[in-house]
């Protein structure tokens, strides 16, 4: 299974765990309840179903359904400390979070359409659904944090685990070390015309009394954005381009912008409410549509340019800074930052699949051909790949893997304190069950003296 079916599956999961909670009764059969929380055997039942529909069960269903129980269990037990503590969600946030998660169903399934097929539901009663999911996702991850927030890690720290863990250290998979130079296509002149006289139509017509927020949900395409009538709020400085937010902290409450441009396309915005540096505010997004033909040249002006850098009529780096659409690493040489561990390189896991497939066949200072690439923005462009620097499959070492192995640490002492928390804290919640609870392992060691 696919690391993204993998994320996928986890979704599902969740959906049916929580969201078929919300209209359960005690008729459904109470496996236990922990606090005010209660976990029902269909919840159970839910996820095993889950399981074996991927087909990921084989002859361990025993140790996946006391997976599932344990994992219930501590969710439930946080649930109850983050009542306890007061820990609240943000209404904001928690709303980004669900424009975030039916965006990424989309991004799955292909279209609004095919995810109210999937799911049998329209987007907005999903939403209805996901809320209370998400909610509880974020209250869960919050009071992790709250457990975990003082967890530090030192050079010391390091070198000890490293010791430690000398006789059992991780195979560490082979490391990519890979510079790009991206070429995004520039849309026609007519195109740009069109989005232009598309957009300037749209803001005569809320000009003259049109719904922006209706306009917004028919017309914008921002994912993120048009389905909450293209509004954002609680915005601060920093949070989008600069272009945005020029005109964005310009406008008085309730002006329109005129159609103004940025990375994304052509915009135009109206300020809902400002105070002091924040401030809520809509917004309507056209791109314009870039054409097969200008991909082509995107894809041709690129074959021309590594044959110029395979013949030293230009270096790689010169040619991405002066070439490349990618302005956070053009002025590095187009070397990639993996923002996971802060680091140059990659793991077969965190390449793009396509990009692996191409680095895998080229020595140290080989070029690929362009590959296409559709960005985080829905822009389609081409890249040609050069790789850097290659680190062959070896267990891991302080030299070569610190970052790894200062994560690798704080991941294993993050993990030992909540054992710790939740063994100290079960002995403080009520647990009401029929159950045999210690049949469970997990549960007959939170009472051990272990």
């Amino acid at each position: 299974m696919s690391k993204v079916s993998l994320i996928f599956f986890a979704f599902l999961c969740t959906i049916g765990f929580y969201g078929q909670n919300q209209n359960k009764t005690l008729v459904d059969g109470v496996f236990a309840v922990i606090g005010s929380h209660v976990i029902f055997y269909s919840d159970i039942d839910d996820q095993l179903m889950q399981y074996r529909n991927q087909g990921m069960i084989q002859e361990n269903e025993s140790e996946i359904q006391e997976k599932i129980v344990e994992d219930l269990f501590f969710q439930k037990l946080l649930l109850h400390f983050a009542d306890v503590d007061s820990i609240e969600v943000d209404e904001v946030e928690l709303q980004n979070s669900i424009n975030q998660r039916i965006i990424f169903f989309e991004e799955q399934l292909g279209s609004k359409e095919n995810v109210e097929n999937y799911f049998d539901k329209t987007i907005s009663d999903l939403t209805d659904e996901l809320k209370p999911v998400i909610k509880n996702q974020t209250l869960i991850q919050k009071m992790q944090y709250e457990i975990t927030k003082n967890i530090k890690v030192s050079p010391a720290d390091v070198e000890q685990f490293y010791l430690e863990m000398s006789d059992s250290l991780p195979l560490i998979s082979s490391q990519f070390q890979v510079a790009q130079i991206l070429k995004i296509p520039e849309a026609a002149n007519l195109a740009i015309e069109e989005t232009l006289s598309k957009l300037e139509d749209l803001r005569n017509r809320i000009v003259k009394g049109a719904d922006f927020a209706t306009m917004a949900i028919l017309y914008s395409e921002d994912p993120g954005s048009s389905r909450n009538g293209g509004a954002y709020y609680e915005v601060k400085k920093g949070k989008f381009v600069k272009e945005f937010e020029s005109v964005a902290f310009s406008l008085g409450a309730n002006e329109l912008s005129e159609i103004f441009k940025t990375e994304y396309g052509y915009h135009i915005a109206e300020l809902i409410e400002r105070r002091g540096n924040e401030l809520d505010i809509r917004h309507i997004l056209m791109t314009p549509k870039v054409s097969n033909a200008d991909l082509v040249s995107a894809k041709d002006f690129l074959d021309s340019l590594k044959i110029e850098i395979m013949n030293s009529s230009i270096t790689f780096e010169l040619a991405a800074k002066q070439f490349s659409s990618d302005k956070d690493t053009r002025y590095n040489g187009g070397l990639l930052i993996n923002v996971a561990s802060n680091t140059s390189f990659f793991s077969d896991a965190e390449l793009d699949p396509v990009v692996l497939n191409e680095v895998n066949k080229l020595s140290i200072g080989d070029i690929t051909q362009p590959i296409y690439i559709k960005l985080d923005n829905g822009k389609e462009a081409y890249r040609i790949i050069k790789l850097v620097g290659k680190i062959d499959e070896h267990i891991a070492n302080l030299e070569d893997d610190y970052a790894f192995l200062k994560n690798y640490c704080f991941q294993m002492k993050t993990e030992k304190e909540l054992k710790k928390w939740y063994k100290e804290s079960i002995s403080n919640v009520y647990v009401q069950t029929s159950e045999d609870l210690l049949k469970y392992n997990f549960y007959h060691n939170l009472f051990s003296d272990e």
